[in-house]
């Protein structure tokens, strides 16, 4: 019993906490469409990634808000990847289709994204500065917090690559 204590331990002190002001953590999935998707190859752009699941009520009203900020900021540079924790990705490619999303929506069938996120509920967004530098978190989906991530997207997109929210080595 004590050993298994201890190995738990051993495992929740390896998983090291997401940090604002960090590099991003990369990964790559695939798209609904089979397109091979990685963070890291987005650099240059602000990134929402935003974990979502069709079972999740305020998830269903948020994409279809994110897919019109996608159309109407994609000039900019935003990007938003949708990354669908569902483990039926018939369900999840069948919501996507019905509300017609113009997002980059990926599945991530074995979970490795969202353990690398550990999103604290559903959904979740992390906002990425054109450097690849995670600048903010949003948990949970309400009018308070659409605005303040339309306001940081906003202050994102304004800075150039390079600019603002380095990362010290």
């Amino acid at each position: 019993m004590l050993a298994h204590i201890i190995l738990a331990l051993s495992l929740f002190a390896a998983s090291p906490e997401i940090k604002t002001g960090a590099k991003a953590r990369d990964f790559t999935l695939t798209s609904f469409r089979g397109k091979e998707i990685s963070l890291s190859g987005l650099r240059g752009k602000v990134v929402l990634l935003n974990f979502w699941a069709t079972w999740c009520a305020p998830c269903r009203e948020e994409l279809p808000e994110l897919s019109l900020l996608q159309e109407n900021l994609g000039k900019r540079g935003l990007v938003i990847l949708a990354v669908s924790v569902d483990n039926d990705l018939e369900n999840a490619k069948s919501f996507a289709k019905k509300h017609n999303l113009k997002l980059e929506t990926l599945w991530d069938r074995e979970k490795k994204v969202t353990k690398l996120y550990d999103p604290e509920t559903m959904p979740s967004s992390y906002l990425i500065d054109r450097n690849g530098n995670l600048r903010y978190v949003h948990s949970g989906y309400d009018e308070k917090e659409w605005k303040r991530i339309l306001h940081e997207i906003d202050e994102l997109l304004e800075q150039k690559a390079g600019e603002g929210g380095k990362v010290k080595r």
